[in-house]
């Protein structure tokens, strides 16, 4: 849930959607949830159109121009400028390796160890919604890299290698998760019921043989 108020002409991101880009919000209302005071907001995003989001649920990050200024070119992605480096560069070996670690690195929600296990659980059942083909490799590209246009950085044949070796790291952790939450029938009913179909299939296997 996000406790900031965000108003007109705001650009802001999707914790939990990085792909679809930096939005920019177009209209904003109160509301209240369970008590608690939040907002509606329309928000254009980029590469996924016009969304209405209520902060009450989403985790929205305030994008400013005073962040993108503060750090160097590049910087404000995630692959920090480590991906313009050439490879006949002094540190280009460096470089790749850098870039190969964000591509193929899974995220904080998944990974922190300080979140509930029922919480890393569900974010990384979410992590299935990308897949290898077409718009799911572009979106996935995105929300790893940080970039508008991954294309214009990498192949797709580079895309695909990286993307299938975040795809192992995804596949381990969700089987390490799922070993360590509770034996609880209606816990994971309810995880599933939400999570992508690719997710459940993903699940069925790993409990097959159970």
């Amino acid at each position: 849930m996000s406790d900031r108020k965000f108003e007109y002409g705001d650009r802001v991101r999707h914790a939990t959607r990085p792909e679809w880009g930096i939005g920019l919000v177009v209209k904003t209302e109160l509301l209240s949830t369970n008590g608690r005071q939040a907002q509606r907001l329309a928000v254009r995003f980029p590469n996924d159109g016009l969304k209405t989001i209520s902060t009450a649920h989403a985790e929205l990050e305030l994008i400013t121009d005073d962040v993108v200024a503060s750090v160097p070119d590049g910087e404000a992605s995630p692959l920090g400028g480590w991906d313009k480096m050439q490879e006949s560069e002094w540190l280009g070996e460096v470089a790749q390796r850098k870039v190969r670690e964000v591509m193929v690195g899974l995220s904080e929600r998944v990974r922190d160890p300080f979140r509930p296990v029922e919480e890393r659980l569900r974010a990384c059942l979410d992590l299935f919604r990308f897949d290898r083909t077409g718009r799911g490799l572009v979106e996935w590209a995105v929300a790893q890299s940080g970039l508008d246009d991954p294309l214009s950085r990498f192949t797709r044949h580079e895309l695909e290698l990286l993307f299938d070796e975040w795809a192992t790291n995804r596949q381990q952790h969700l089987q390490q998760l799922f070993s360590q939450a509770p034996s609880d029938p209606q816990l994971m009913s309810r995880l599933l019921s939400a999570a992508p179909p690719a997710a459940q299939a993903s699940v069925r296997r790993l409990t097959a043989g159970r």
